[in-house]
């Protein structure tokens, strides 16, 4: 039994120092896992641990750091993100804005070329110009930002005020010589318009907005637009710009259809004066007693300077040809003056061809301009004497087919243009004009015909014509004329009047 207990004694004290070895072997063990886990949490290197536990506590740590350092990157890396992210945030904020700023511009614009399309379409079906000016200058205050507006258009060599809206202060023209005019570079008038806006008074808060009127090369005038310089904004400087621009495009065809009428009625108005022209020309006398007579009369415009006419009184047939410096409308003014004082000198006197030119030259001379003159041939044929009587006014000379020596002259007399010196005495000679003879009268539009190489025609071609037909009849030497002109000339413009008068003997 004592064996037992002691056994039992024995035994219980092995337990108790097994306990406390085993006690004091986990504290041990905990206190070293409480250094690893210290190290680790510090990332601290133990070098007084077993080799066994040593390395694997080494290979833990640098995991601990890597991952930790791979931590704090991702952690700087998502800051920087989030960094972007704010700025993205704020720049898609201001995008937004912009956006709605944008979108509100691009909706104005589309409203305002909504109404430039408008008032386009209304300006360019007008084709009188107040109304144009009405209309734009309601467009720009509509359409602009403008309290104020003067609108100048050119006329001519002036600069005429056609339009104020609002209190405008100086509204006068300015004019310049035509001359001068004509030399001005668009700068030129750039400086017009600057300092023509320079007086009209505004306020400090205003600025005069200067929008010439102009198509290419054409300048039309300038429109003055007076704004508060708060609301000078892009939009609104378009807006003035095409309105410009449009402005311009409708007056230049309201001008352009106004200068198309005028040249219409002008067209029309020459068409008939030509036709009143060539309407005077003596008619019915392609036989009288014996002679065969041909005409022709083709001036280089509308409307010419020479003429021709024929008279018979008394058995004495008068024929003349005049030629008035000039061509078109002024020198058919002076050709139907000549015309009617020559007509009514031959027909209520019995002057010969030098006395008719005396009289006519001292009824011409003070009325006639310095620049202008009239060469006249003045003749009469005396048809029971066939005394041919002829009177030059710095005319060209006849061209004359004698058939009795079979020869072709030119015939005249010395003598200087009617208006050129006053109470002038002409001169006249005279010859028979027996059968078969051929005399021609004609204007300087023959013989100064011009080809393409700039020659001219020549006295020498007509006399060659004349003598090579000189057994045709006056209508058949008529058309010989014309088609050797024809061919001479080709396709080169006729430069001036062509009047040419045929007067041939046939006597049986």
């Amino acid at each position: 039994m004592i064996i037992a207990f002691y056994m039992i004694v024995a035994f219980l004290i092995f337990i108790f120092f097994t306990y406390i070895y085993i006690k004091k072997l986990v504290n041990h063990y905990i206190n070293e896992e409480l250094k690893i886990i210290s190290g680790l949490n510090n990332k601290e290197r133990l070098n007084d641990l077993p080799d066994n536990i040593k390395t694997e506590y080494t290979q833990t740590l640098e995991k601990i750091i890597k991952q930790e350092n791979e931590l704090n990157n991702s952690i700087d890396e998502l800051k920087v993100y989030r960094d972007e992210l704010d700025v993205t945030y704020s720049t898609l904020v201001s995008k937004s804005s912009q956006l709605e700023y944008t979108n509100s511009l691009l909706e104005k614009r589309v409203r305002n070329l909504s109404n430039l399309n408008h008032i386009s379409r209304v300006a360019l079906s007008m084709f009188n110009i107040d109304k144009i000016v009405e209309t734009l200058a309601d467009a720009y205050f509509v359409l602009t930002a403008t309290s104020r507006i003067s609108i100048y258009l050119w006329e001519g060599d002036t600069l005429v005020n056609k339009k104020i809206k609002g209190s405008i202060d100086y509204t006068e023209s300015i004019s310049y010589p035509m001359n001068l005019l004509s030399k001005f570079t668009n700068e030129d008038f750039s400086k017009i318009y600057s300092d023509l806006s320079r007086k009209i008074t505004i306020l400090n808060d205003e600025k005069v907005i200067i929008t010439p009127l102009k198509v290419k090369e054409r300048q039309l005038g300038v429109i003055f637009l007076v704004q508060n310089k708060d609301q000078l904004l892009e939009i609104n400087n378009e807006m003035v710009s095409a309105l410009g621009i449009q402005a311009s495009i409708a007056i230049d065809n309201a001008i352009s259809y106004a200068e198309l009428l005028e040249k219409e009625r002008i067209s029309q108005e020459l068409e008939l004066a030509s036709s009143i022209q060539k309407q005077i020309l003596p008619k019915g006398f392609e036989k009288i007693k014996g002679m065969d007579i041909a005409t022709y009369f083709s001036p280089a415009k509308e409307i010419g300077g020479d003429y021709y006419d024929l008279a018979l009184k008394d058995n004495i047939l008068s024929i003349t040809i005049a030629d008035v410096s000039g061509k078109g409308v002024p020198a058919s003014f002076l050709m139907a003056l000549s015309r009617s004082m020559l007509k009514t000198i031959n027909y209520v006197s019995s002057f010969k061809p030098a006395e008719e030119l005396n009289l006519f030259n001292k009824i011409v001379y003070p009325d006639i301009t310095e620049d202008m003159f009239i060469t006249v041939m003045n003749t009469e044929l005396d048809l029971n004497s066939s005394i041919f009587t002829y009177s030059s006014a710095g005319h060209n000379p006849l061209v004359v087919y004698r058939k009795e020596s079979d020869t072709v002259e030119l015939y005249g007399t010395k003598g200087v243009a009617v208006g050129f010196i006053e109470n002038y005495s002409y001169k006249e000679n005279s010859f028979e004009l027996k059968n078969g003879d051929i005399v021609v009268f004609y204007t300087d539009g023959i013989i100064e015909c011009e080809n393409k190489r700039r020659e001219l025609f020549g006295t020498q071609r007509l006399l060659d014509v004349i003598y090579k037909n000189k057994n045709l009849s006056s209508k058949e030497i008529k058309g010989k004329i014309l088609e050797a002109i024809e061919d001479f000339r080709k396709d080169y413009e006729q430069n001036d009047d062509i009047t040419f008068v045929i007067l041939k003997s046939v006597k049986k």
